[in-house]
Protein backbone atom coordinates (compact mmCIF):
# COMPACT_ATOMS: atom_id res chain seq x y z
CA UNK A 1 0.00 0.00 0.00
CA UNK A 2 1.36 3.40 -0.94
CA UNK A 3 1.10 6.51 1.17
CA UNK A 4 -1.29 9.22 0.01
CA UNK A 5 0.20 12.14 -1.90
CA UNK A 6 -0.85 15.69 -1.04
CA UNK A 7 -0.60 18.96 -2.90
CA UNK A 8 -2.04 22.46 -2.63
CA UNK A 9 -3.53 24.15 -5.69
CA UNK A 10 -5.80 27.05 -6.55
CA UNK A 11 -9.49 26.33 -6.79
CA UNK A 12 -10.68 26.12 -10.39
CA UNK A 13 -14.15 25.68 -11.86
CA UNK A 14 -14.99 22.01 -12.10
CA UNK A 15 -13.13 20.98 -8.94
CA UNK A 16 -15.01 18.18 -7.18
CA UNK A 17 -15.88 19.76 -3.82
CA UNK A 18 -18.94 17.78 -2.78
CA UNK A 19 -17.23 15.06 -0.71
CA UNK A 20 -15.43 17.53 1.57
CA UNK A 21 -16.57 17.37 5.20
CA UNK A 22 -14.81 19.30 7.94
CA UNK A 23 -17.63 18.75 10.40
CA UNK A 24 -18.80 22.38 10.21
CA UNK A 25 -21.75 22.68 7.80
CA UNK A 26 -21.15 26.40 7.20
CA UNK A 27 -17.59 25.71 5.98
CA UNK A 28 -18.68 22.78 3.83
CA UNK A 29 -21.47 24.83 2.27
CA UNK A 30 -19.24 27.86 1.67
CA UNK A 31 -16.73 25.72 -0.20
CA UNK A 32 -19.35 24.04 -2.39
CA UNK A 33 -21.73 26.95 -2.94
CA UNK A 34 -19.65 30.14 -2.73
CA UNK A 35 -15.91 29.55 -3.11
CA UNK A 36 -15.80 29.47 -6.92
CA UNK A 37 -17.93 32.62 -7.12
CA UNK A 38 -15.63 34.40 -4.65
CA UNK A 39 -12.62 33.53 -6.81
CA UNK A 40 -14.35 34.60 -10.04
CA UNK A 41 -15.50 37.87 -8.46
CA UNK A 42 -11.98 38.58 -7.23
CA UNK A 43 -13.07 38.89 -3.61
CA UNK A 44 -10.79 36.09 -2.42
CA UNK A 45 -8.44 33.37 -3.57
CA UNK A 46 -9.18 29.81 -2.48
CA UNK A 47 -6.56 27.07 -2.25
CA UNK A 48 -7.33 23.37 -1.95
CA UNK A 49 -5.35 20.67 -0.17
CA UNK A 50 -5.79 17.68 -2.45
CA UNK A 51 -5.21 14.07 -1.43
CA UNK A 52 -4.50 11.25 -3.88
CA UNK A 53 -4.67 7.83 -2.23
CA UNK A 54 -3.00 5.85 -5.04
CA UNK A 55 -1.18 6.74 -8.27
CA UNK A 56 -3.79 7.34 -10.96
CA UNK A 57 -6.63 7.65 -8.44
CA UNK A 58 -8.87 10.69 -8.40
CA UNK A 59 -7.84 13.43 -5.97
CA UNK A 60 -10.20 14.50 -3.21
CA UNK A 61 -10.34 17.78 -1.31
CA UNK A 62 -8.83 17.25 2.14
CA UNK A 63 -8.71 20.88 3.21
CA UNK A 64 -8.89 24.45 2.01
CA UNK A 65 -8.19 28.03 2.90
CA UNK A 66 -9.28 31.38 1.51
CA UNK A 67 -7.37 34.64 1.71
CA UNK A 68 -8.21 38.20 0.69
CA UNK A 69 -6.91 41.72 1.21
CA UNK A 70 -8.59 43.84 3.86
CA UNK A 71 -8.05 46.90 6.04
CA UNK A 72 -7.63 46.80 9.81
CA UNK A 73 -8.33 49.70 12.15
CA UNK A 74 -5.39 50.01 14.52
CA UNK A 75 -7.57 50.81 17.55
CA UNK A 76 -9.42 47.49 17.10
CA UNK A 77 -6.18 45.52 17.46
CA UNK A 78 -4.60 44.19 20.64
CA UNK A 79 -2.56 46.99 22.23
CA UNK A 80 0.61 44.89 22.08
CA UNK A 81 0.48 44.91 18.25
CA UNK A 82 -0.39 48.56 17.58
CA UNK A 83 3.13 50.01 17.52
CA UNK A 84 4.21 50.99 14.00
CA UNK A 85 0.82 50.15 12.48
CA UNK A 86 -1.01 52.72 10.37
CA UNK A 87 -4.36 54.01 11.65
CA UNK A 88 -6.08 52.16 8.80
CA UNK A 89 -3.56 49.40 8.08
CA UNK A 90 -3.36 47.31 4.92
CA UNK A 91 -3.90 43.71 5.92
CA UNK A 92 -4.69 40.19 4.75
CA UNK A 93 -7.63 38.18 6.00
CA UNK A 94 -7.36 34.42 6.39
CA UNK A 95 -11.07 34.18 5.65
CA UNK A 96 -11.46 30.41 5.87
CA UNK A 97 -9.30 27.46 6.90
CA UNK A 98 -10.83 24.01 7.12
CA UNK A 99 -9.54 20.47 7.26
CA UNK A 100 -11.43 17.29 6.40
CA UNK A 101 -12.46 15.26 9.45
CA UNK A 102 -10.30 12.35 8.26
CA UNK A 103 -7.10 14.38 8.78
CA UNK A 104 -7.91 15.89 12.16
CA UNK A 105 -5.94 14.76 15.17
CA UNK A 106 -2.98 13.47 13.14
CA UNK A 107 -0.18 14.29 15.58
CA UNK A 108 2.54 13.22 13.14
CA UNK A 109 1.52 15.42 10.22
CA UNK A 110 -0.35 18.22 12.04
CA UNK A 111 -2.37 19.01 8.93
CA UNK A 112 -4.03 22.09 10.40
CA UNK A 113 -0.68 23.69 11.18
CA UNK A 114 0.63 22.71 7.75
CA UNK A 115 -2.36 24.28 6.03
CA UNK A 116 -1.96 27.43 8.13
CA UNK A 117 1.73 27.55 7.21
CA UNK A 118 0.84 27.27 3.52
CA UNK A 119 -1.66 30.14 3.91
CA UNK A 120 0.89 32.32 5.71
CA UNK A 121 3.45 31.63 2.97
CA UNK A 122 0.95 32.80 0.33
CA UNK A 123 0.05 35.87 2.36
CA UNK A 124 3.69 36.86 2.97
CA UNK A 125 4.43 36.41 -0.75
CA UNK A 126 1.46 38.67 -1.51
CA UNK A 127 2.70 41.24 1.00
CA UNK A 128 6.06 41.24 -0.78
CA UNK A 129 4.25 42.13 -4.02
CA UNK A 130 1.63 44.58 -2.77
CA UNK A 131 2.14 45.43 0.89
CA UNK A 132 0.38 44.73 4.14
CA UNK A 133 1.17 45.03 7.83
CA UNK A 134 -1.26 42.69 9.56
CA UNK A 135 -2.78 39.25 9.10
CA UNK A 136 -6.20 38.68 10.63
CA UNK A 137 -8.29 35.60 11.16
CA UNK A 138 -11.86 35.26 12.39
CA UNK A 139 -11.90 32.16 14.60
CA UNK A 140 -15.66 31.67 14.00
CA UNK A 141 -16.04 29.84 17.30
CA UNK A 142 -14.42 30.28 20.72
CA UNK A 143 -12.89 26.80 20.57
CA UNK A 144 -10.47 27.91 17.84
CA UNK A 145 -9.02 30.88 19.74
CA UNK A 146 -6.58 28.69 21.69
CA UNK A 147 -5.34 26.94 18.55
CA UNK A 148 -4.77 30.18 16.62
CA UNK A 149 -3.13 31.72 19.70
CA UNK A 150 -0.74 28.76 19.90
CA UNK A 151 0.22 29.52 16.29
CA UNK A 152 1.18 33.13 17.14
CA UNK A 153 -2.05 35.07 16.65
CA UNK A 154 -3.11 37.55 19.34
CA UNK A 155 -6.64 38.00 20.61
CA UNK A 156 -8.20 41.23 21.78
CA UNK A 157 -9.86 39.25 24.55
CA UNK A 158 -13.50 39.25 25.52
CA UNK A 159 -16.12 37.97 23.09
CA UNK A 160 -14.26 39.11 19.94
CA UNK A 161 -13.27 36.14 17.78
CA UNK A 162 -10.89 38.13 15.53
CA UNK A 163 -7.19 37.45 16.04
CA UNK A 164 -4.21 39.35 14.69
CA UNK A 165 -0.61 38.73 13.70
CA UNK A 166 1.95 41.19 12.38
CA UNK A 167 3.46 40.21 9.05
CA UNK A 168 6.90 40.40 10.69
CA UNK A 169 5.75 37.76 13.18
CA UNK A 170 4.51 35.57 10.32
CA UNK A 171 7.93 35.84 8.67
CA UNK A 172 9.62 34.67 11.89
CA UNK A 173 7.05 31.88 12.26
CA UNK A 174 7.85 30.66 8.75
CA UNK A 175 11.61 30.81 9.34
CA UNK A 176 11.56 28.66 12.48
CA UNK A 177 9.02 25.98 11.68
Amino acid sequence: MTSPVYRVTKLTRGSDLGAFDCGEPAYNEWLVQHAANAVEAGSSMVYLLLEQMNPGAQERVAGYYAICPTVVVRDDMPKSLRRGVLRAAPAWLLAKLALDRSLRGDKDHQWGAQLLREALEKIVASVDLGGGQIIVVDADNPGLIGWYSSQGFKSTGGQNLRLYMKVATARRYLEQK
